[in-house]
């Protein structure tokens, strides 16, 4: 109950960072590191924006008791330059396993940099390691280190123009 709780609470947080902001929401692509999987970010130039992601560890080995991972996180961009952004945040994050064993819940601490070396500044390249505790509801835990690498890419927001339509 306290993991679906804290659940709605990130989803909630996300649509509201997404519709108060500027730029548009950002599509990851991470296929290195110790999870292969998706991102969707709020904003590119906002400081605090809403990130929601979706792996699968050991992806590319034939274990077929691998799980997928689930992570909602808030995301503080504390160094907003032209090209590179470096962030920290705080979050929560789920392991679904479906083969026999339990579930897992506990938090993460995304920590990472993101650079745009490219002509078009609305794709880039991001680095994150993040440590992480997780728990059944047996007591069984475990931590470790989530690393990832990858592409982002931020769609471009047009911004509506206003009509003035002040008659004199």
């Amino acid at each position: 109950m306290k993991a679906r709780i804290t659940l709605l609470f990130f989803f909630f947080l996300l649509s509201s960072f997404t519709f108060s902001q500027e730029t548009g929401i950002g599509i990851g692509i991470y296929p290195t590191g110790s999870e292969t999987g998706l991102g969707f970010r709020s904003s590119k130039n906002s400081r605090l924006i809403a990130d929601v992601r979706i792996g699968k560890a050991a992806f590319f080995s034939n274990q077929a008791q691998s799980s997928f991972m689930t992570e909602v996180s808030a995301v503080y961009k504390v160094v907003r330059l032209e090209k590179v952004r470096f962030h920290l945040g705080l979050g929560f994050r789920t392991e679904w396993n479906f083969g026999g064993k339990e579930n897992k819940y506990g938090g993460v601490m995304p920590i990472g940099v993101e650079a745009f070396p490219f002509p078009f500044q609305n794709a880039g390249l991001i680095f994150e390691v993040a440590p992480y505790y997780m728990e059944d509801f047996h007591n069984v835990y475990n931590g470790g280190l989530r690393t990832l690498a990858g592409f982002i890419f931020y769609f471009p927001f047009k911004e509506k123009k206003q009509i003035n339509t002040e008659m004199k």
